[in-house]
This record gives structure tokens, sequence and C-alpha cells, in this order.
């Protein structure tokens, strides 16, 4: 039997490289049993095919058995290679880092070509937060192996998550340009671009004598070394309700326009932080000016925390404040959970000059599955204060809503996607009107490069 050096997966998979790629939960949380090997065992048979059998147990519970396969085989030889890194990178997926970064220290002082060893290390080095020694470990070995794809995919994502999506695609690229039928290499090319644009509409629909609104949204994202810039426009109108006028009661369409621009740093450790910008015309429903802080930092292996703050300034003596904090939470490489919260203030004049404030708070969870790297689903659930300046007489914080959406999202190529959102709205008015639903459909378009 040929001995071949087993592949390891770049790790850069397609979804949304989640943050259970690079960080890692430490080796304090990995019990010790997790990282020992099986008793004993009588191996027999070849190097070769005790190679193999360990290779082909994969599963957590089967691990065990693994190490005592490869330990069986470097009691034959202590010098081999692929037995070495095999028994390192079970203790790597394990949690026991400190183990897995010796055995592949250990085959690295012997053979630094081994690219094998090489990218393991990497992994753990990224997993354990120590990015420079990991882009050190990468490059030597770039030198030894300059076209190697494990290795130019390592370096792409060291890239990608310090924000230098330019230089993450060059990589990827020379890493597709060397093995152009990988798929993985193919999936996380497909997520990182410099570049979108996208084109949405979105209808809800109320009973009769409520308004019904569509939203156009048109948008644009362009990243420049580890600068992100966002821009958009939004078009909503609302037609459906009665309204007073000088004539009397009549049915009428409001419609207002809000430009936005934002701009976003991100930071060498996977964080970013910014802010935007959005003045509205006439500004009849949606605030005339805001502005919007907001931040993400990834919180070890698993986790990840963003805040948004936000300004909204409306026509009249109302101004709103709202701090949105959100915990996410990679559960696997395809699931990913988010909670987030809201508090919101109004603040509100009156006729008496005496200053009327008012705080409401809203909850939210949603649940991502990618089951290929170009398809997504989620489900999404919030309750609490409908933020809406509407031009009839409902005030800002006389609605409470309970939202069900479901969400998707497909690209057809690396160029072209599309998004979709449906959601059925339970709308309930503190004041005297009934309960209402509002269903809402959404769809998008966008390109990418």
């Amino acid at each position: 039997m040929e001995r071949r050096p087993v592949r390891l997966r770049p790790l850069f998979l397609a979804g949304c490289l989640t943050l259970a790629d690079i960080f890692g939960a430490g080796d304090a949380l990995a019990g010790k049993e997790l990282c020992q090997a099986a008793p004993a065992i009588d191996a027999t048979g070849s190097i070769d095919e005790l190679l193999a059998a360990a290779d082909a147990l994969s599963t957590p519970a089967d691990r065990p058995r693994a190490r005592a396969l490869y330990l069986a085989v470097l009691a034959r030889d202590p010098h081999d290679e692929e037995a070495a890194v095999g028994l390192a990178r079970a203790d790597a997926i394990d949690g026991c880092h400190a183990l897995a970064e010796r055995g592949y220290r250990g085959v690295l002082a012997r053979s630094p070509g081994n690219v094998d060893a090489r990218a393991g290390l990497a992994d753990v080095l990224v997993w354990t937060g120590r990015w420079r020694e990991a882009e050190e470990v990468i490059e030597e070995g770039l030198h030894h192996a300059p076209y190697s794809p494990d290795l130019l995919a390592r370096r792409a994502r060291l890239a990608h998550f310090r924000g230098q999506a330019g230089l993450s695609r060059f990589y990827l690229g020379e890493a597709e340009h060397v093995s152009p039928l990988d798929p993985e290499l193919h999936a996380a090319h497909d997520r990182v671009f410099l570049g979108q644009a996208r084109l949405g509409q979105r209808v809800q629909v109320f009973p009769s004598g409520y308004d019904d609104l569509y939203t156009t949204d048109v948008s644009a994202l362009f990243r420049w070394q580890r600068l992100r810039f966002e821009a958009g426009t939004t078009v909503m109108a609302r037609h459906g309700a009665t309204r007073a006028t000088r004539s009397g009661p009549v049915r009428t369409t409001v419609i207002d326009g809000r430009p936005s621009f934002g701009a976003y740093y991100h930071f060498g450790n996977g964080a970013w932080a910014g802010g935007a910008v959005a003045i509205s015309a006439p500004a009849l429903a949606l605030p005339q000016r805001a502005l919007t802080l907001s931040g993400f930092t990834p919180l070890g292996r698993v986790f990840s925390a963003q805040l948004v703050t936000a300004i909204w300034q409306y026509r009249d003596d109302r101004d709103v404040t709202v701090l949105s904090p959100a915990l996410s939470a990679a559960v696997t490489d395809g699931i990913d959970i988010t909670a987030r919260y809201w508090l919101t203030t109004v603040i509100a004049g009156n006729p008496s000059r005496d200053t009327t404030i008012d705080h409401v708070h809203s909850a939210g969870l949603r649940v991502a599955w990618r089951p290929k790297p170009r398809l997504s689903f989620g489900i999404d659930y919030t309750y609490g204060v409908q933020l809406e300046r509407n031009p009839t007489a409902t005030e800002l914080l006389d609605l409470r809503s309970h939202i069900v959406s479901a969400l998707a999202l497909v690209l057809l190529d690396r160029t072209f996607g599309l998004d979709a959102a449906l959601s059925l709205e339970r709308r309930t008015s503190l004041g005297a009107g009934p309960d209402v639903f509002g269903p809402a459909a959404e769809v998008g378009a966008f390109a990418r490069w």
C-alpha cells in the first residue's frame, strides 16, 4: 500500500467563516479524558494498515482508539511523521492545544517542510489567539512549499479576519490555481468579496383602513484595505389609511426617502467598529436624522458580541435613542444562534414645555442554518415596540408586535445571489385599536465582485 500524507481541511469553509474556525476554547475546557488514548492494543498488520485505520476514526467516541493506533505506529517507528501528525491532529480537535502544539513542533523540528504539521500548528496558534505566531509559521511554510493550497488557504483566512479582504482573495486565488477542483477553496472564495450591490423590495399588507407598506432598498458595499464603506437609499411608501386633510378625511399615500452612508474599520483581532448617518425627506414617518454607531468583537472560539447604538430625531420634538447588544454562538460549522435585546428611550416634549421620557424593552432570537456553502436558511422571532411614527394618530410607542420571519439566501454563482424573507406580524396597539396581522414578503438580488 502506498503511503500518502493526509490532507488537512483548510478550516476556511464557505458558510460565513465562523468564529469556531478561528479561536480555541483553551485546554482548560477540554477534559483530560478527551485526549487520552484507549488501552494499549495488540496492533497487527503493517504500518500503512494501522495508519489507514486510525485516519478513518474521526468521531469523538472513536478518537481514543485512533490515538492508540497512532501510538502503536510510533512504538514501532518513533520518527513516523504521519502518525505523529495524526496524533497531534486528534489532540487539537479535542481542544488539547498544548499537546497538539508539542506534537506538531516535534515533527517540524525534524522536517521543517512538512506541510501537514505546519498547517496543523497554524490552526492551533489561531485557535489560541496567537495570530502573529500563526502568520510566521505559515510564511515559513510557504518558503518551503510556496504552492501549498493548505498553507495558502490558511494565509487567506488570517487576512480575512484581519479585515484584509483583498489580500484574502489573492491567496485564495493562488490556492485555487494550484488546486482548481477543491470544493472547500471554491466555497471559501465565494464568501470573500470586495464589493456588493443589492436591490430589494419589501411589501407588507394590513387589513383595510391601515397603511400597507412598500419599501425599496438600494445599497452598495465596498472594502478597501481594512476599511468598509456602505451607502444606500430607502424609499418607503404608505398607502391605505385615512388621513385628515383640509378638505376632510381622505386616503393618501405618504412617501419617505432616506439616503445613508457608513464607514467601518476592521481591527487585526477580528473586531470592527464604525458608524452610519441617514437623512430622510420629507420625513413624515421616518426619522429626519439618524446616527448609528456599531461594533463587533469575537469572544473566544464559539461566541461573539455586537453592540449597536442609535439616535433618531423626528420632525416634531421627539428624539429616540436605541441601545441594542447581541450575543451570537457558533453551535456548529453550519448553525449559528443570535440573541438580541433593545432598550429604546423616547424623549418627547409637549405643549406645557415639560419633557416626557419613556423606556421600552424588546428582544429577539435568530437561528441560522447553512446546509450547503451557497445556501443558508434562518428563522427569527422578535417581540417588542414597533417604532413607527405613523402619520396618522398612532404615536411612537403605541405599537407592540410579535414578528416571526423565515429567511433564505442562495448564491447562484460567485458573483450573483438572491435573498428572501417571509414574515408575519401581529401588531397590538396600547390604545383602543384591535390587534391586526400584517404578512410581509421581501426579495432581493445582489451582485458581488
